[in-house]
C-alpha cells in the first residue's frame, strides 16, 4: 500500500507541474493574441493636394503578408506625381513605367484592404509622413465610399513614423530614403507603395520603439 501511495503521490505531482505549464503557456499565448499588430501602409497618389487628390496606388505588409492594390485614378495626375512615381493614365489604362499595370475599382480596392487588415490582431496602421498625407487622403477617399465606419471598426489608429523618428533619433534629415540608406544601409525605389512599406516595416523592426511612444504617435479617427 505504501508503494501505490507514493506512486499516486507522484502523478499528482506530474499532474499539478503539467497543469501550471498548461496555465503558463495559456495565459502566454493570451498575452500574445492581445498584443496589436502594426500594419505598414502607403498611398501614391495623383497630387499633393490631399484635399482633392486621388488614390492610384494602395500598399501594405504586416510580416511577410502582403496587399497591394493599382486603381484607376477618378481626376488627372499631375506632372510631378508621374515624374516621381512613374504612374501615368492613359485612357482608361493606368501604365507603371510606360507599361501597363491591373487596375482594379476603388471601392472593392478598399473593401479588400479592409479585409485584409482585419486578418491582423488588433492591426493598426504605420506610415511615414502619414499624419499630414497618407491619413487624411486614405480617410476621405474611404468616406467617399461609405466605408469609412467599417474601416474605423477594422483598425485603431495610425502612427506616423515621421515623427517618431524624430522624437527617438538626432539626424539631419528624417526623409524616408535617408533613413533607409542611414540604418538598413541600402538604397530602394522610393515612391514604389510596394518598396515604401517593405522598407518601412525593417526600419521599424531596426527601431524597436517602446508601447508608450507607439501610443504617443498614433493617430486616431
Amino acid at each position: 500500500m505504501g508503494l501505490i501511495a507514493s506512486l499516486i503521490s507522484s502523478i499528482s505531482s506530474i499532474v499539478r507541474v503539467l497543469l501550471g505549464m498548461f496555465r503558463w503557456i495559456a495565459s502566454d499565448k493570451v498575452m500574445i493574441c492581445d498584443e496589436e499588430t502594426p500594419v505598414f501602409f502607403d498611398l501614391e497618389t495623383t497630387g499633393l493636394d490631399t484635399s482633392a487628390c486621388d488614390i492610384v496606388q494602395l500598399s501594405a505588409i504586416s510580416g511577410d503578408r502582403t496587399f497591394n492594390a493599382y486603381l484607376l485614378p477618378r481626376c488627372s495626375m499631375t506632372d510631378g506625381a508621374s515624374r516621381v512615381t512613374g504612374l501615368t493614365v492613359d485612357g482608361q489604362s493606368l501604365l507603371f513605367n510606360r507599361r501597363p499595370v491591373r487596375t482594379v475599382p476603388h471601392r472593392r480596392a478598399l473593401t479588400d484592404f479592409i479585409s485584409f487588415l482585419k486578418t491582423f490582431n488588433r492591426p493598426f496602421l504605420v506610415g511615414h509622413n502619414s499624419k499630414r498625407f497618407d491619413w487624411p487622403i486614405l480617410t476621405r477617399v474611404l468616406a467617399d465610399f461609405c466605408l469609412l465606419e467599417e474601416f474605423e471598426r477594422a483598425v485603431s489608429g495610425c502612427v506616423d513614423t515621421l515623427g517618431l523618428s524624430r522624437e527617438m533619433f538626432q539626424l539631419q534629415k528624417y526623409s524616408q530614403p535617408f533613413l533607409v540608406q542611414h540604418f538598413l544601409r541600402e538604397s530602394y525605389g522610393a515612391h514604389d507603395a510596394t518598396e515604401d512599406v517593405r522598407t518601412l516595416q525593417d526600419l521599424y523592426c531596426v527601431w524597436k520603439p517602446c508601447e508608450d511612444l507607439v501610443r504617443k504617435h498614433k493617430i486616431s479617427l
